[in-house]
C-alpha cells in the first residue's frame, strides 16, 4: 500500500506463506497418520474393531456434509474474486462478503456438532483424535474468516490494485489450503471414521 515491498521484500512474504501451508499440511497429516495407524490396527483395547466399541460417530451425510458444501462454497466464491476484474469493486466486495460469511456459518455448524457429538476427547483415541483434528481445522477457519475481514476492510479502502494485492493473494491460498484439509478430515474422520 506504502510501496515499500519491493520484489525482494515480496519474495520473501511469498516464502513465508509457502512455510506456513506447508507446515499446516504436516501438522494435519500427523492427524491422519495416527487416525489410520489406530483404524487399521485396532487394539484390544479398542475392542478389536474400529470405530472403538461404544463410539458411535457421526453420520458422515448430515452436518459434516452441509460443511463440506459450505467450504466448498466458499472456496468458488474465492476463485470468483480472482476472475473479476479491477474495475468491478462491488463484485469483489460481495465475493469476499460472501465468503466471510460462508466461513462463520461453517464455524457455527462446527460448533453445534461439538456440542451434539455422542462422544468426547475422553473417549479414547477416536474421541481426542476427531476433535483435536476438526478442532485445530475450526481454528484455522477462524484465522482464515479474520484474514478475509481485514482484506475486506482493506478492499473498501481501495488498498488492492491489479498489481498490489499480496495480502488477499496470501489470504485466498491460505483459504485454498483450509478447503483442501477438511476435504481430507470428511473423507478420513468422518467418512472412514464411521464405515471402516
Amino acid at each position: 500500500f506504502q510501496g515499500h515491498h519491493t520484489t525482494i521484500v515480496q519474495k520473501g512474504l511469498w516464502y513465508g506463506i509457502i512455510l506456513s501451508v506447508i507446515s499446516g499440511v504436516l501438522f494435519f497429516a500427523g492427524f491422519f497418520c495416527e487416525f489410520y495407524h489406530s483404524s487399521l490396527t485396532p487394539t484390544l483395547e479398542l475392542g478389536g474393531h474400529w470405530p472403538p466399541t461404544g463410539i458411535f460417530p457421526l453420520n458422515p451425510l448430515e452436518v459434516s456434509l452441509l460443511n463440506t458444501s459450505v467450504l466448498l462454497a466458499s472456496g468458488a466464491s474465492i476463485i470468483w474474486i480472482h476472475h473479476t476484474t479491477e474495475g468491478s469493486q462491488k463484485q469483489i466486495i460481495q465475493a469476499v462478503s460472501n465468503t466471510i460469511t460462508l466461513g462463520i456459518y461453517f464455524t457455527l455448524l462446527q460448533i453445534s456438532e461439538c456440542f451434539q457429538a455422542p462422544f468426547t476427547t475422553s473417549d479414547g483415541i477416536y474421541g481426542s483424535t476427531f476433535f483435536i483434528a476438526t478442532g485445530f481445522h475450526g481454528l484455522h477457519v477462524i484465522i482464515g474468516s479474520t484474514f478475509l475481514t481485514v482484506c475486506h476492510l482493506r478492499q473498501l479502502k481501495f488498498h488492492f490494485t491489479s498489481n498490489h494485492h499480496f495480502g488477499f493473494e496470501a489470504t485466498s491460498r491460505y483459504w485454498h489450503f483450509v478447503d483442501v484439509a477438511w476435504l481430507f478430515l470428511y473423507v478420513s474422520v468422518y467418512w472412514w471414521g464411521a464405515y471402516s
